[in-house]
């Protein structure tokens, strides 16, 4: 009698323990903090000179924004599976 092989998880199911989802967690407050940092909402108004480097720290700080927005999207989708 032939052996049936077990069914696959289809590929968009992940399934994730609960230590790694806080981890991605912890990750993304991280994210976050380092966005922050690199370019604080709050900053002082700049001197004129320094207009080059506060763009390429927002642009920085914008990346990391946007992958702690990713990380955030996957988390939830893996909360609602």
């Amino acid at each position: 009698m032939p052996r049936r092989t077990a069914p696959a998880i289809p590929a968009d199911y992940v399934l994730l323990p609960a230590d790694a989802y806080h981890g991605l967690q912890a990750f993304r407050d991280e994210l976050i903090g380092i966005a922050q940092t690199i370019d604080p909402a709050t900053a002082p108004s700049p001197d004129p000179r320094s207009k080059p480097e506060r763009s390429r720290r927002r642009a920085l700080a914008h990346v990391f924004r946007l992958w702690a927005d990713q990380v955030h999207g996957n988390l939830q989708t893996a909360r609602a599976d």
